[in-house]
């Protein structure tokens, strides 16, 4: 449970750290880059320490990934910057709150993944969460949350926002199902072994900001970010500040999801989240949520209940 709840606060904290990079100017594109940077680092370091440093003889077959767990990574860490891309975006379009809520509300598409690909059985609450997200899906777009200096008509903009939502939904759920499978991968390698299990872990989550980062280099190269933007020292304090958060919550996820059922996890870690970030941004972004919205974030959060 002290997993569930670091992940939940630690998950809150990727959209409002991206908010506060865009009030202060910084080059969200570049920061997104160092945080998978930054988080690969700190997390390579004490695993090659463990089998390096004086006293230890861990073997190094135990921080080996399979095929599956690679391919796995690689997968995750182009899901992990797209998705952080993807909620740049939308938090410039529609805020916090709602692009939080659209992110979490994303739970119902690895269950409904897992029943397509992996053969599981399908929920009795598939159906009317579906119902439930497409509703929340429809009303949460805002108006008026993009800056009035991008331009457009009020039509354009709620297009971009519905757009934006949209894009965070598929981009944290196929990224929620491949995550599960990484852990899935891990769990059949470990066959029980808590101590082998860890060590595969701290593999698995090094592996996928390694991953992350190259193809954040690779979309800074082609989009020209460097040339367009110099590297600051706040761009780069922003990238360690999200990174040390994406560790947390990457790490935390992945050890709840070995001790709790995916059924249980899910729910809980998405609406701790949704509920969290929308008090942040309406009580430190001064957020103002329309009552459509509103109602769009119960039925969110009435979907992701669901899963119980």
């Amino acid at each position: 449970m002290v997993y569930l709840l670091f992940a939940i606060l630690f998950g809150s904290l990727f959209s409002v750290t991206l908010k506060v990079c865009q009030r202060w100017q910084i080059d969200t594109q570049q920061v997104i880059l160092f945080n998978y940077a930054s988080a690969f680092i700190i997390t390579l370091i004490p695993l090659l320490f463990r089998l390096t440093g004086p006293g230890g003889s861990i073997p190094v077959q135990d921080f080996i990934l399979s095929k599956a767990s690679v391919g796995a990574c690689v997968l995750q860490g182009i899901l992990f910057l797209a998705g952080f891309s993807i909620m740049d975006r939308a938090t410039w379009h529609c805020g916090v709150a709602l692009t939080t809520a659209a992110a979490r509300a994303s739970l119902i598409l690895p269950v409904l993944l897992s029943w397509i690909l992996l053969a599981q059985p399908a929920p009795s609450w598939l159906a009317v969460g579906l119902i439930l997200l497409s509703m929340a899906l429809i009303v949460l777009p805002a108006e008026d949350e993009e800056p009035a200096s991008v331009g457009g008509t009020d039509k354009d903009r709620r297009r971009k926002a519905i757009i934006a939502l949209i894009a965070v939904f598929i981009a944290f759920g196929l990224s929620d199902f491949t995550l599960k499978l990484a852990q899935h991968s891990v769990d059949r390698v470990s066959a029980g072994d808590p101590v082998l299990m860890g060590r595969q872990l701290d593999a698995l989550t090094c592996t996928i900001f390694l991953m992350a980062t190259l193809a954040g280099l690779v979309v800074c190269l082609v989009t020209g970010s460097f040339r367009k933007h110099k590297v600051t020292w706040r761009s780069l304090l922003g990238g360690l500040a999200l990174g040390v958060i994406n560790i947390v919550c990457t790490s935390c996820a992945l050890k709840a999801l070995g001790v709790l059922a995916t059924g249980t996890f899910y729910p809980l870690y998405n609406i701790g989240i949704v509920i969290l970030a929308t008090l942040i941004g309406v009580l430190f972004f001064k957020e103002k949520l329309k009552w459509l919205q509103v109602a769009g974030l119960v039925l969110a959060i009435a979907a992701i209940a669901l899963a119980f």
